[in-house]
């Protein structure tokens, strides 16, 4: 990323246009083109006034910011027999590195404010189902969510710890977690994905990070499943799916099933499976 680039970058996140910031900094409006289009360089008295008027350091224009992520991540993939070749998953690491410097990048325009950390404590060993049904709540209390369906979970990850990027991917990719000492955890999210899917994939990776489990795996009991229900447990928590069609039920019209899609931003299909985990429907 070149000055200019870093330039616009800084201004963009101000909300301010070009004339905006040439009247801050005492310039005219095409300096301040040419500045970001890297046909000129302010003198170093200009480099100051655009400091200050951006609310950045110095090193921000010229620091470049390039993470190596060094732990191996773990990969979601959108089908049980799919499958990753090496290089690709070499393709998005490399693709999660470059949106991870970018996302520093942006936090380095605002070094006032605290990054915040992923508290360790609401990690969990579980044994059963209704242990994760309990550790979605517990996560869910500690962020202060309440029972209601979450409007943005990418935000509200963020606001706890996580850093979530979006990424092109793969075909058969939707989601990597990567678990980095200097970084904290990291999220790829695939882009382009349809919004239902993101949000249940970002759920699915948040339980693999807070479960943990050391019993011997089987068909019904293993690191997808478990993730799998705590996604659901999180996304639609058992008291307001409960208060809101019942204990049981035997039929649904098309319409009640649609407002609730739209309620809890999840897939129809992934609404009903988690009706019939808590046998408020039969198979």
């Amino acid at each position: 990323m070149t000055f200019g680039d870093r330039l616009k970058q800084a201004r963009v996140l101000s909300n301010l246009k070009q004339h905006e910031l040439a009247e801050r900094v005492g310039v005219n409006k095409m300096s301040i083109s040419k500045y970001e289009t890297g046909k000129m360089m302010p003198s170093s008295s200009t480099l100051i006034a655009l400091s200050h008027a951006l609310n950045v350091s110095l090193d921000y224009f010229f620091t470049e910011i390039n993470v190596k992520l060094k732990s191996k991540p773990e990969f979601r993939l959108n089908g049980a027999d799919s499958i990753l070749k090496d290089k690709t998953t070499v393709k998005i690491t490399a693709q999660t590195e470059e949106a991870v410097s970018r996302h520093m990048e942006v936090l380095q325009i605002y070094p006032e404010e605290t990054i915040p950390k992923v508290d360790p404590r609401l990690k969990r060993r579980v044994s059963n189902m209704e242990d994760i049904e309990n550790l979605a709540i517990q996560v869910r209390q500690k962020w202060e969510l309440g029972l209601d369906p979450i409007e943005n979970l990418i935000d509200v990850a963020e606001n706890h710890g996580f850093t979530i990027v979006l990424i092109d991917g793969d075909a058969n990719f939707d989601a990597a977690v990567f678990i980095e000492d200097e970084y904290g955890p990291i999220i790829a999210l695939k882009h382009n994905t349809p919004k239902e899917r993101q949000r249940f994939s970002l759920a699915h990776e948040l339980g693999h990070y807070f479960i943990q489990c050391s019993a011997s795996p089987t068909t019904t009991w293993n690191d997808e499943t478990r993730s799998n229900r705590f996604a659901a447990a999180l996304l639609i928590p058992r008291a307001l799916i409960m208060s809101d069609v019942g204990r049981k039920r035997t039929s649904f019209e098309k319409d009640e099933l649609l407002i609730l899609r739209e309620k809890y931003g999840v897939s129809i299909s992934m609404l009903l499976n988690r009706m019939k985990s808590l046998d408020i429907i039969s198979a």
